[in-house]
């Protein structure tokens, strides 16, 4: 089943361009009658059929990898999730089996316990060692999930985890390999989102890396977003499993952060906004080289291949970085309040040949976008994105940005694998895929850099 082309179309405008209230009312009521609809609107929430103590383990275990590095108490997971204490131990006690935690201080404190690849060492320090100067990397990679670490430390060679677990306070993750000739540094934010504290959190961190390794030239921030819909251009709409990379717009901001919304008389909506810019243009130059080839010749797509040497590096993970299926791509359109519908994705021009490939991620370039005010809703991202041609939305990464910018440090580039359309944060299935392709594409780059005059027939 299926709206019908005149509704759809109106739902089109509706969220594109800006139509009198009434109108909006009228539409609504128009899709009411509409069995689809409802079909649709009942399909969206599936029903969880996992029993109670499966739902608690994941919990857990979605908790304890968006804290890590950071130890947690048990009492602290019992309080955050409601639940039973002596259910809580039960699971804690199976994650344990599984070995995918690990317990500190008899057991009070809990952390995620991390599967290194082979090709990883792993030293548990109190302090970092000593770099000497010349031995100090010069390209750091900031990542906030879980699968976003795993994903870009599959793509280094001889690789080092620095860990440096604190009991109280928050603890710091560090790995140090290779790309190509570069020697790169990876961290995992102990939290990222919209609580003040989290902000305050990642951008300690940020400060941290950067003032423990002060020979860094190039910041990349890695990982997963929400890619904004274009209902009927084929060509702009982003898809789940797409990369996107910032790339400055015509002020040469690449990344708009909104602080608040304000809204007139006559529903007119203006936004309190921080813009952020490199100022060094390096990673912008490398990524412009990287279009125009991919341009000229699609088929040569490295990041294709870094995607498949990851997912054999990852396969004993828990996650699943595996694409998932073309059917769990879905589209969802708000059509106001907390009425959606379900709608086809723009079909593909008879005329278009091999513009756009299937089941590979394609490659978008644009402006980034965050902030809680105008991600909250679909209404207030979709104005906004329209208003500032925004390709993608981010979880908060305003103070990782200003901690960036704050140690003058001029060349930085956002590398996102899109998960869902909204932030980043909804679809769990697509996190540690979407998390792989941007860990691939970033490794594009760092090969870029280290070779700008790489040959047509070479990665």
């Amino acid at each position: 089943q299926k709206c019908d082309l005149h509704i759809l179309n109106e739902i089109t405008k509706f969220n594109n361009y800006k139509i009198p209230q009434k109108d909006i009312f009228a539409l609504k009521n128009e899709l009411k009658g509409n069995e689809a609809v409802h079909t649709y609107c009942a399909s969206i929430n599936k029903e969880d059929k996992r029993s109670e103590e499966e739902k608690l383990r994941e919990k857990l275990l979605q908790i304890l990898e968006s804290a890590y590095p950071n130890v947690l108490e048990v009492e602290d997971l019992i309080r955050i999730t409601n639940a039973d204490p002596a259910m809580v131990t039960i699971q804690l006690g199976e994650l344990k089996q599984k070995e995918l935690i690990a317990e500190m201080e008899d057991g009070k404190k809990v952390v995620r316990h991390v599967l290194h690849d082979d090709k990883t060492e792993v030293q548990h320090v109190k302090q970092m060692p000593t770099i000497a100067a010349n031995q100090q990397p010069t390209i750091a990679i900031i990542t906030a999930n879980y699968s976003e670490k795993l994903a870009v430390d599959a793509m280094m060679e001889q690789k080092t985890t620095f860990v440096k677990f604190k009991t109280e306070g928050e603890s710091n993750v560090y790995t140090i390999g290779y790309i190509g000739e570069h020697k790169v540094v990876s961290t995992k934010l102990p939290q990222i989102g919209y609580h003040r504290a989290a902000q305050i959190s990642s951008g300690n961190t940020t400060t941290r890396l950067l003032g423990s390794f002060q020979n860094i030239e190039h910041v990349f921030v890695v990982g997963v977003s929400g890619g904004v819909p274009h209902y009927t251009d084929y060509y702009k709409h982003v898809r789940l499993g797409d990369i996107v990379m910032s790339q400055c717009n015509d002020k040469g901001y690449v990344y708009y952060h909104c602080d608040k919304i304000f809204r007139d008389k006559e529903e007119n909506l203006t936004y309190k906004l921080r813009t952020f810019a490199p100022r060094d243009f390096t990673l912008q130059n490398v990524v412009e080289k990287l279009r125009d080839r991919a341009q000229r010749k699609p088929d040569k797509a490295p990041w294709e291949k870094y995607i498949y040497e990851g997912l054999d590096l990852l396969r004993n993970q828990e996650a699943d970085f595996n694409r998932p299926p073309k059917e769990s791509d879905r589209l969802y359109m708000n059509i106001g309040e907390d009425d959606l519908i379900e709608v086809q994705h723009p079909l593909k021009p008879e005329d278009d040949g091999e513009s756009i490939r299937e089941g590979v991620p394609n490659v978008h370039y644009g402006v980034i976008g965050s902030g809680r005010p105008v991600t909250k809703y679909d209404s207030t991202r979709l104005d906004f994105a329209h208003k500032y041609n925004i390709t993608c939305f981010d979880a908060e990464f305003d103070q990782v940005l200003e901690s960036i910018v704050g140690n003058r440090k001029d060349s930085f580039l956002f590398i996102r694998g899109i998960a869902d359309y909204s932030d980043g944060t909804r679809n769990k299935e697509w996190q540690p895929y979407a998390s792989l392709v941007a860990a691939a594409m970033m490794k594009t780059i760092i090969r870029l850099i280290s070779n700008p005059y790489l040959s047509e027939d070479e990665d």
